[in-house]
């Protein structure tokens, strides 16, 4: 089973598109963070206070894939620079 997330988010106090970028990178690093799952930026590249992230993994079964998707969505949200919009799940 394959699962899909898709998570957009507002990132606040940001000035420039460095800083958002350093952001996006811990956002990265921490969602995937002992969590078997895979994460990249998709969207608003040229955007301050606005992105969109894919993570996906792989599992036996859609319980499985749910669970290691919602603790990298979980991860994503306890960050205190993001505020997330919009989170889709798709299965395949």
């Amino acid at each position: 089973m394959i699962g899909y997330a898709y998570v957009e988010c507002l990132i606040y106090d940001v000035q420039s598109l460095k800083a958002k970028r350093s952001i996006i990178k811990q956002t990265m690093h921490q969602a995937s963070k002992n969590l078997n799952v895979s994460i990249a930026e998709i969207d608003y590249h040229d955007l301050w206070q606005r992105t969109a992230f894919e993570i996906a993994c792989v599992a036996k079964n859609q319980v499985i894939a749910e669970q290691i998707l919602q603790n990298a969505v979980n991860r994503i949200d306890e960050l205190a620079d993001l505020e997330i919009t919009v989170v889709q799940y798709e299965w395949l």
